[in-house]
């Protein structure tokens, strides 16, 4: 396991692809073109593809990449699939819930240091921030998701820009930079979006975030009578809770009792 005083020697991009049969295959495209030529232009970089069409062997895929793992390493993992609420949807239909990703991925965050960048090339990714458990580590450093439904030329043209500029996560800026430049709407706005772990906790549970909705359901469940007071007196109860939650859960969720 990496610490904070290990030196790192190498860093890697990985891509897991599972696309059908009439899918433009972005990510082998996007591996062919570029990433594969990385270690060319920098000794200490590598590249690894994996085409996969199941849960298992998207797990595989995941348990191969940590084994490969040596002190020193760090990594960047590209997801091309697609993606709805629930988590990634793979070329057979099974979709691997968001919870069950970070599952998976997490033992490579904290193999390699919380340096894990997840770069999500789906549409709708962006939902998997629902899923955050803040007894666990944080399943990544960062990732990249979008905000809409993209398209395949979005995509790679979005990413051919975005891993021209980048090698491993200190590139991160001057990347992103191009990514969001090279795809844009009509207002100006890119729908790729670059998120850290400590932001999103931060966000999630905040007791300055708005909980009327949340208070709502929780009454509703709870089949208690919906009035002003009750639903005040909920929120206050979901706010003390979410900032107990967050000083308890802050520094562990976050490698900041190690880093």
């Amino acid at each position: 396991m990496n610490n904070a005083k290990t030196e790192i020697k190498r860093w890697g991009i990985v891509v897991i692809q599972s696309l059908g049969d009439k899918d433009i295959k972005t990510g082998e495209q996007l591996f062919n073109d570029i990433l594969r030529f990385k270690q060319y232009c920098q000794k200490e970089s590598f590249a690894s593809f994996y085409d996969v069409h199941s849960v298992a062997e998207f797990e595989d895929a995941l348990k191969c990449t940590l084994k490969s793992l040596n002190s020193g390493d760090i990594v960047t993992l590209q997801i091309e699939a697609h993606g709805n609420d629930n988590g990634i949807v793979l070329s057979n239909g099974e979709i691997v819930s968001w919870k069950h990703f970070y599952d998976l991925i997490r033992p490579i965050n904290i193999e390699i240091g919380h340096l894990l960048i997840v770069v999500m090339a789906m549409c709708k990714s962006i939902a998997m921030i629902s899923s955050i458990d803040p007894l666990k580590r944080a399943p990544y450093r960062a990732f990249i998701c979008t905000t809409r439904d993209v398209t395949a030329e979005e995509i790679v043209n979005a990413f051919s820009a975005f891993y021209q500029e980048y090698f491993n996560l200190l590139d991160i800026v001057k990347a992103m930079h191009a990514l969001q430049c090279e795809v844009v709407d009509s207002n100006g706005y890119s729908p790729f979006q670059l998120l850290s772990a400590e932001c999103v906790f931060d966000e999630t549970f905040s007791d300055l975030r708005n909980v009327d909705s949340l208070a709502m359901s929780h009454l509703i469940r709870e089949d208690k009578r919906i009035t002003t007071s009750s639903l005040s007196q909920k929120a206050e109860e979901l706010k003390h809770f979410l900032k107990k939650t967050h000083d308890i859960s802050y520094n562990y969720y976050n490698f900041k009792d190690l880093y």
